[in-house]
């Protein structure tokens, strides 16, 4: 009887781990053939995706050497740092004329490249659109509102706002590739149910009094969208933005099949079609004599907060005190930003990478670094050698 009973408590064991297994076996599935690099998972590990078609249109006009409004030296100069620092492409337009496009390591102009964290920066103009169109009442609104999960939840009181500027209060534990395969960072980016993992995160601080760099905040804003419109992420994203921007197809990834995307995270899009949106950004929200979002609309997300300056919602605005941009307000982690950006009002899309976008409205100015992780990297040289060669 003894060897049946210990028979049954280990058969008992494992169809529990089994279970366990099979309820998220994708997961398990991403964690175990994580690869090597936690820093640059490939595009082929971001499965499985959704096209977004788009509608591509005409892309920007390119000056000939007569017609650079930028000197050529400087455009070489910033060429030359960005192939030496790991870049794959570089494009600079300036008032609406393509001065600099540079490729290396076999991408070019048609190359799907994934933004990482940039991919969070297409959130804010869906949101203004959502409240034009009604689907959102208020910037202001409760989330509770939109995510019944959250209706009767003290976490339900964090505002529209106050994700869309990383200040929530929810926690914000250790990113996806530490050991503990339970973190919840690693759930949100590798389980088959995002908006669930998102909603899994607890409190922490007191909402709008705390500045932390979450994916969770963006998922969560992902999530108010999808249930605010009763449409799907990636068509919403695809109908209001990308398909107005004259952007081709894309490809964002997605929890499972028919799930929801990672809107944190990982939109893969060619080097052009990043640039129509930085060209959207300068231009207040207009592309061509058409208005794709509200007027004002970049001036208020590209206004910092008082608890942290240097965010708008879910974008980086302007330069920190020193020469770093922390993540959370009270860690060490810091982008390596390096000297000030010298222009007024600039703001810029930054994801894993240093993959970053910067916009400078004032000049009519926009460059995008796509590339890998340099250890010399910093913020700030790329867009001030472009800037040294203005024509003023």
């Amino acid at each position: 009887m003894r060897r049946v009973a210990v028979f049954i408590a280990v058969a008992a064991a494992v169809a529990v781990l089994a279970a366990a297994l099979f309820v998220d076996w994708r997961f398990w599935y991403r964690w175990y053939t994580l690869p090597e690099d936690p820093g640059e998972w490939p595009a082929s590990y971001y499965q499985p995706v959704v096209e977004v078609p788009g509608s591509s249109g005409e892309f920007f006009p390119a000056a000939d050497g007569s017609e650079l409004t930028i000197d050529g030296g400087a455009l070489e100069a910033a060429a030359a740092w960005a192939e030496q620092h790991k870049s794959v492409a570089l494009l600079v337009l300036h008032r609406g004329v393509v001065q600099l496009e540079r490729y290396w390591q076999e991408i070019g102009p048609d190359s799907l490249f994934t933004g990482r964290a940039m991919t969070r920066s297409l959130l804010p103009p869906l949101v203004a659109i959502a409240i034009q169109e009604g689907a959102i009442e208020s910037i202001d609104d409760p989330v509770g509102r939109y995510l019944p999960e959250w209706s009767d939840d003290e976490r339900g009181r964090i505002t529209v706002r106050q994700l869309l500027r990383n200040l929530s209060g929810l926690e914000n534990p250790p990113l996806a590739g530490d050991p503990d395969p339970y973190a919840k960072n690693a759930r949100i980016s590798l389980g088959s149910d995002f908006r669930a993992a998102a909603l899994d995160f607890d409190l922490e601080n007191v909402p709008g009094e705390f500045f932390a760099f979450s994916n969770a905040n963006a998922q969560l804003v992902g999530a108010v969208l999808e249930s605010a419109t009763g449409e799907p992420y990636e068509d919403y994203l695809d109908s209001r933005l990308w398909a107005p921007l004259g952007a081709g197809p894309a490809q964002i990834y997605m929890d499972r099949p028919r799930g929801m995307p990672a809107v944190y995270c990982c939109y893969r899009a060619t080097p052009r079609d990043w640039l129509r949106y930085g060209a959207a950004l300068a231009a207040g929200g207009r592309v061509a004599d058409r208005r794709l979002w509200p007027e004002g609309w970049v001036e208020e997300m590209t206004t910092g907060s008082g608890i942290y300056p240097n965010y708008g919602y879910q974008i980086w605005v302007g330069n920190p005190p020193g020469t770093g941009r922390r993540y959370v307000q009270d860690r060490d982690q810091a982008a390596p930003h390096g000297p000030p950006i010298e222009a007024d009002g600039v703001f810029f899309l930054e994801g894993g990478g240093f993959r970053t976008m910067y916009v400078i409205p004032g000049e009519e100015l926009v460059i995008l670094r796509l590339g890998y992780f340099h250890p010399d990297w910093l913020t700030s040289t790329l867009p001030n050698l472009v800037l040294a060669g203005l024509d003023n």
